[in-house]
């Protein structure tokens, strides 16, 4: 006879009675499948499929929403140029100054510079079939680009979409230009002043600074509109520093439309280069003086 409850007022059958006493292990398998009630951790065949079938259309509903969403965003947007540039962007149209290497340590005694050649090595790959470059006779890999004693550093500026530099004219050179720079520019032809302008001087010390492919970056390789085979020119700077000391080498661009900012904090419109040549012939010297 089966029994009744009450609840609120209503009778109520229970659905079932408790179930057996069973060992451990007994239950621990009907868990996974009981026979009886023929489940399969806890549910019938037509429940598992119920299942089954609310997820994959569940699932097939969000990627059909996910594709719709990229088709639209790929529809407008331009594979060549990108949808905000110069001032628009995030990155804005000021172009910040890069170098390589980026900083220089090492010793004249061993090859501890051989990894900086690696590096200029493979940066300059891709210039090696260009004239302008190839045609040099100093900062190559013939003469390992400077390295030890002298080692060669090359600036560039990062490629910004669109930016084209506004070139100053002779009569209009800015006054903390360097002098030197200044009497480079002025024994130019006018159609060769057409180039963003590097300087560079070492901030601490009296360091020699050499300019073995003139001081500018060309014009023409402006504006950057992701040409193919596209690359940034450059410009190597030679330096011969005082040994066994910290050198803080400052490099800085010039065009109307390059922003310089000294800040270390928020630096922009030159590059800074940290170099210490090490060189322990005189300390492991063992001449004496009778």
């Amino acid at each position: 006879m089966a029994s009744k409850a009450k609840s609120n007022g209503l009778e109520s059958s229970w659905a079932r009675a408790p179930p057996p006493s069973r060992p451990f292990c007994e239950r621990a398998l009907r868990a996974i499948y009981d026979p009886e009630d023929k489940t399969f951790l806890g549910r019938t065949p037509k429940r598992w499929g119920i299942v089954f079938a609310f997820y994959a259309v569940f699932y097939a509903v969000l990627a059909l929403m996910f594709a719709l969403c990229m088709a639209g965003l790929f529809s407008v947007i331009d594979d060549k140029k990108p949808t905000f540039i110069l001032e628009s962007s995030l990155i804005g149209a000021n172009p910040g100054v890069a170098s390589r290497p980026r900083a220089i340590l090492l010793n004249t005694q061993n090859s501890s510079f051989q990894s900086y050649i690696d590096e200029l090595e493979e940066f300059l790959k891709p210039f090696e079939n260009e004239t302008w470059v190839s045609s040099k006779e100093k900062c190559t890999k013939e003469d390992n680009y400077g390295f030890p004693e002298s080692p060669c550093i090359f600036v560039k500026l990062n490629k910004i979409y669109g930016w084209k530099p506004d070139f100053f004219s002779a009569s209009e050179l800015p006054a903390d230009m360097t002098e030197d720079l200044k009497e480079y520019i002025n024994d130019l032809a006018e159609i060769e002043r057409q180039q963003v302008w590097i300087s560079c001087w070492d901030e601490r010390n009296n360091t020699q600074i050499e300019y073995p492919w003139g001081r500018g970056l060309p014009g023409r390789f402006y504006p950057f509109l992701n040409q193919e085979d596209y690359i940034s020119p450059l410009l190597p700077i030679k330096v011969t520093p005082p040994t066994n000391t910290i050198v803080a080498v400052r490099c800085r661009a010039w065009a109307r439309n390059i922003v310089y900012n000294k800040s270390l904090k928020e630096p922009s419109g030159y590059v800074r280069i940290l170099m210490q040549i090490t060189d322990t012939t005189a300390a492991n010297s063992t001449d004496t003086v009778e």
